[in-house]
């Protein structure tokens, strides 16, 4: 596992991005607020800028350590070991999921003959090659790759607006406002605060005092990206169609038709949402792996890699039991990520602003 740290803001910006798109482009869970889903993405955006403050100000405060030395640096070695243990287990957990995510859409939606072990397997080495070939490449990869997928996102709004359905998008809060801020807390979990993954990685970047505007532009462009899909599915589908429909995108897509000329665009989709959830698996995978080889001290780092991946494409497959199973499982993701995307970063920045003024009212006596 190459471990270098030549990455320009715009290289961790562009996967940033593309990790938030991620499983979120194929978001199976149920929509609260349904016509008002563009409001709960608009305040989740919003939401979101604390955190990008947050997340941005760990960074800096620690700008030649990555998420799990800063635990070790912050709470000592016992407490910070027992951080990153959970941490490892959580990112872990995660990349399982957007694994199984992957092969269960792959499945349904282009290869039903195909055992999801398969695709699984063939992931899981592509995630390999890419982690091995260190964070530079990965993240270079990410800014060759993110026009294409934003420009593949433009085309099919472009090619499906003589079909939108205006009407799908009234009345406006007629539900009232609380289904509205719970759709908002799912999309600020769901992709926004998973960007604390990245932190594992902020020492990677050559400039760390930009990485709070890294953490905003990023926000800001993801945040605007899917909203455009989900109005795109919404003026197509309508509700409660988009509830019924798992992949959405791929259903609204596939019925976008030009002068029955231009059809079954959803090979569009399905490219964007191989390239996403690839990109949030591995990244996942490799802040694990990094975790698991930190509190080990391992040496043998592809060997760990290897044997993580294996678990990960295992596991990926008996996680759920079904594809309604992974739509429940959205209700649990939003209390059990509480303790790791909000809790103890903001302990983690609280306890470290208090050590750093307490180490410079000691040294002024």
């Amino acid at each position: 596992m190459i471990r270098d740290k030549n990455i320009s803001s715009s290289q961790y910006e562009a996967l940033m991005v593309i990790f938030m798109f991620g499983t979120s482009l194929m978001f199976i869970g149920n929509i609260h607020g349904e016509e008002d889903i563009w409001i709960s993405v608009l305040i989740a955006i919003v939401a979101s800028m604390p955190f990008a403050f947050i997340y941005g100000k760990i960074a800096k405060s620690f700008p030649k350590m990555g998420l799990f030395d800063i635990f070790i640096k912050v709470y000592g070695k016992v407490l910070g070991k027992l951080l990153i243990l959970a941490y490892s287990f959580y990112f872990f957990h995660l990349a399982t999921t957007a694994l199984r995510y992957m092969t269960e859409y792959i499945q349904v939606s282009s290869l039903p003959e195909t055992p999801q072990y398969i695709t699984a397997i063939l992931i899981g080495l592509l995630a390999i090659y890419t982690i091995n070939a260190g964070f530079s490449a990965f993240s270079t990869w990410a800014k060759v790759t993110l026009p294409v997928i934003i420009l593949l996102i433009i085309v099919t709004i472009l090619l499906g607006l003589n079909q939108f359905n205006y009407s799908y998008l009234m009345p406006i809060l007629y539900n009232g406002i609380k289904p509205v801020m719970i759709n908002a807390y799912s999309f600020l979990t769901l992709p926004f605060a998973e960007t604390i993954v990245f932190l594992v990685f902020s020492d990677y970047v050559d400039d760390n005092k930009e990485i709070t505007k890294v953490y905003i532009y990023s926000f800001l462009i993801a945040g605007f990206f899917l909203l455009a899909n989900i109005l795109r599915n919404v003026l197509l589908l309508g509700f409660p169609n988009v509830n019924i429909i798992l992949f959405r995108s791929n259903f609204a897509t596939s019925i976008i038709t030009l002068s029955n000329f231009i059809q079954r665009i959803e090979i569009i989709v399905s490219s964007n949402m191989t390239l996403t959830g690839f990109a949030k698996a591995t990244t996942y995978l490799y802040a694990a792996s990094l975790g698991f080889i930190k509190l080990f001290n391992i040496k043998h780092h592809r060997g760990t890699l290897i044997i993580l991946c294996s678990i990960m494409v295992v596991l990926s497959r008996f996680i759920f039991k079904s594809t309604m199973d992974m739509a429940r499982f959205i209700d649990f993701y939003l209390y059990y990520v509480i303790p790791f995307q909000f809790v103890i970063p903001v302990l983690t920045l609280i306890i470290a602003t208090i050590r750093k003024k307490s180490l410079k009212n000691n040294s002024e006596f």
